[in-house]
């Protein structure tokens, strides 16, 4: 028996609901993918333009800039158990177009020779300068052997800086801001001079080592290095937003490559490049040999 009118209406009825359903399911198929899609391209425009950024950002960092008052014309921080020496610069802001070359050699405590950082006297002449033996340490707040030099020396450091047994130069590089997306080694520089121009010598020290226990996390905020300074009485949001002082990081940076420094730490007692091996024993020979001169 052939279908009836009423039965054949009632099946195309129902084949065009079908129809209607499958063609409703495909086009929320087609407008998921679609939002997929665009989310996927709006997730690459947006790292495109933070690398863009970024790298405006590195370049856009003037040749010439301001020594901190906390620093000398070679960048160092200047630490004593009177305080940290202000203004000492002979200049008061440097070019790096116009680095200073040594024209002396080091001794080495391998016996070999080397070129001579600039802005440290020649090892015979700081033997007989009648101060404190001066330690300069070139450093990095991203390097983890710099972290490692810092939880094993630097308390005994400390003491030795608060005693008037030495004096501490600390010259801070950005070796490492290829190791973050943010700059952070050149950025923890410029907190560092912040900090101490506002600081004592035992706090600025504290706050260092604060500073090198957070190595390895991939690079602080600008407002997690305020808060750190804070702790120790230095408000550095200024200097962290208008960033004044990265021209000298800079600057530091390129002298010191220029002047022989491959890596950090790199470590001088008394102007003799020291391995940090030997640290310790060298430190306290120059100490003893001091104060018996």
């Amino acid at each position: 028996m052939s279908p009836s009118s009423t039965q054949r209406t009632s099946d195309a009825r129902e084949r065009a609901r079908q129809i209607a359903d499958r063609q409703a399911r495909s086009a929320s198929a087609n407008r998921r993918w679609l939002q997929a899609a665009v989310i996927a391209v709006l997730v690459v425009i947006i790292a495109v333009i933070a690398i863009v950024y970024t790298q405006t950002r590195s370049t856009d960092i003037p040749d010439a800039g301001a020594v901190p008052s906390s620093a000398n014309q070679y960048g160092g921080i200047v630490l004593t158990k009177d305080g940290i020496v202000k203004n000492s610069s002979d200049e008061a802001s440097r070019d790096v177009n116009d680095l200073k070359t040594s024209t002396v050699s080091a001794s080495a405590s391998d016996g070999q020779s080397a070129t001579l950082p600039v802005g440290l006297p020649t090892a015979e002449e700081a033997k007989k300068n009648g101060k404190p033996v001066r330690l300069t340490m070139f450093q990095d707040y991203n390097c983890i052997h710099c972290a490692e030099f810092e939880k094993a020396y630097g308390e005994d450091i400390k003491k030795k800086v608060l005693d008037g047994e030495i004096e501490l130069e600390v010259r801070n590089l950005n070796f490492l801001d290829a190791e973050t997306t943010t700059e952070y080694s050149s950025r923890a520089a410029v907190a560092a001079y912040a900090v101490a121009e506002q600081v004592s010598t035992e706090k600025f020290l504290d706050w260092q080592e604060e500073m090198f226990s957070h190595q390895g996390e991939g690079g602080l905020k600008n407002s997690e290095l305020e808060d750190i300074a804070s702790k120790y009485g230095a408000d550095i949001k200024g200097a962290m937003d208008s960033m004044d002082y990265r021209p000298m990081v800079n600057v530091t940076v390129a002298e010191s490559k220029e002047n022989g420094i491959q890596g950090t730490p790199t470590v001088y007692v008394d102007s003799t490049e020291t391995q940090t091996t030997d640290f310790s024993s060298a430190l306290d020979e120059a100490i003893k040999a001091k104060k018996e001169s």
